[in-house]
């Protein structure tokens, strides 16, 4: 816990560089929406605003007409200076509630600062926040390390940021300008490494996360061919797998809609059938390793393949239906009964291919000996999206299950592994027989023909 005194001067200096954006922002967010909207730009920041009156903008405003109007009119300053954007209005909502303000947290607000305001054109405003963060800098290497850990590198560290304001305040004595802002980026930078470390807040993951997708998929602005997405992270610990799963499943908005709000925002044409998952690494895989070596995540889009739709025809037996359709997604389950019970009553399965149970009045004898065949739990058929084929398991049942498939005299037995289904293959429960056909009914011709007497 930082003492009170810390405390107020963190404020201070986001409050100060807060002020400073204020009073460069509102005439350069006037001239750009001049420039497009003409006399009608009051009028296009007021509805952004919900017409709140020009005289009482405050930052916030400012840099929510920066973020909102990004792409009709702010798009010079980058994705990046998007980003810069969105950290700023979390951090000035932050301060305005009162909320405590770390040293990292200042020393990153200050440094975002000073790269919006360059990015704008702002250059001496922002050289006047450049001292600052050189002090936080040095305030913050003390306090990283307990004194004697690693004292070589400390020494080091300090000496570099020393040399670095000295050479700033030398240069902007000099050569104003264009020095400054050269000094400051090569050497600063180089400075930033030293504290260089994965985001430590959830909000502050979630928007990192954010910005690195939407910059991926910025390429795509006018064909978006992808229907997936997967978020790889590299989590070497157990504490920097608690604070990914923070940010992306324990927020209230899900972290998928999250992906294609901001999207959204961005204009870019994303499916709202966009499937989102991530996937977590103790160690990068090799495929991955070269785009590990800068950041701890990855953004992969892929391309999946539509679900696969079959058609499912009884041949022998008595089920609720005589055809059933079946599409990729969740995993078909065959069997008798449609609900299956245990010893209270309780519904432990449902069949969604049910064939009539063996005791069923409506069946003949020679349908009952059939059914008898038949397992409550029987087997059950998976779409695997990969390899865009359906596949079928066997559930444990009592007189197995099997697949006749024409070309083959041996019938396939289905039993620890599942066996990939073809158009036409018949599929056996027991003595109970069904064809399976891809594609819908009425995308091909009802086969002729009766099954064989037995494939068990």
């Amino acid at each position: 816990m930082e003492p009170a005194n810390a405390q107020l001067t963190h404020r201070a200096r986001v409050g100060d560089a807060l002020d400073l954006l204020h009073r460069v922002l509102h005439p350069y967010i006037e001239r750009e929406m001049r420039a497009v909207y003409g006399d009608r730009w009051e009028r296009e920041a007021r509805g952004v605003l919900h017409g709140k009156p020009i005289e009482t903008w405050d930052t916030s405003d400012l840099l929510t007409l920066l973020y909102t109007k990004f792409h009709p009119v702010f798009r010079d300053i980058g994705h990046e200076g998007r980003s810069w954007v969105s950290l700023l209005r979390e951090i000035r909502k932050k301060w305005a509630h009162q909320g405590t303000l770390s040293l990292d947290e200042t020393r990153r607000t200050l440094e975002t600062a000073i790269l919006l305001l360059r990015a704008i054109g702002a250059e001496p405003e922002a050289e006047r926040l450049e001292p600052h963060v050189l002090d936080l800098m040095r305030s913050e290497l003390e306090e990283r390390l307990a004194p004697g850990e690693d004292a070589a590198w400390m020494e080091k560290a300090r000496e570099a940021i020393e040399a670095r304001k000295e050479a700033v305040g030398r240069s902007r004595d000099r050569t104003p300008g264009e020095g400054v802002r050269a000094l400051w980026e090569a050497g600063v930078r180089r400075i930033r490494t030293l504290f260089h470390r994965p985001p430590s807040e959830p909000l502050e993951v979630r928007r990192t996360l954010l910005d690195a997708i939407e910059h991926a998929a910025e390429p795509y602005r006018r064909d978006f061919p992808f229907n997936r997405l997967v978020v790889h992270v590299c989590v070497p610990d157990e504490r920097t797998r608690q604070r990914y799963e923070a940010a992306l499943e324990r927020q209230r908005e899900p972290f998928a809609v999250a992906v294609l709000r901001r999207l959204a925002d961005a204009r870019i044409p994303v499916p709202a059938s966009l499937h989102v998952s991530w996937r977590f690494h103790r160690t990068p895989p090799k495929k991955l390793e070269a785009a590990f070596e800068a950041v701890p995540y990855h953004i992969e889009w892929q391309r999946r393949r539509p679900a696969g739709t079959a058609t499912l025809k009884v041949l022998r037996g008595r089920a609720h239906k005589e055809q059933y359709v079946i599409r990729g997604g969740a995993p078909v389950t065959l069997g008798r009964q449609a609900e299956v019970t245990d010893a209270r009553g309780r519904v432990v399965w449902r069949n969604a291919v049910a064939f009539l149970d063996y005791e069923d009045d409506r069946l003949t004898e020679e349908e009952r000996e059939v059914h008898a065949t038949i397992s409550r739990v029987h087997a059950r058929i998976e779409y695997d999206e990969t390899e865009d084929a359906f596949r079928l398991y066997d559930a444990q049942s009592t007189c197995g299950t099997s697949v006749v498939r024409e070309g083959f005299l041996v019938p396939f037995q289905v039993r620890q592994q599942p066996v990939p289904l073809q158009d036409g293959d018949l599929i056996y429960l027991g003595k109970a027989c069904l064809r399976f056909n891809l594609g819908r009914p009425s995308g091909r011709a009802p086969r002729r023909g009766r099954p064989p007497r037995s494939a068990t």
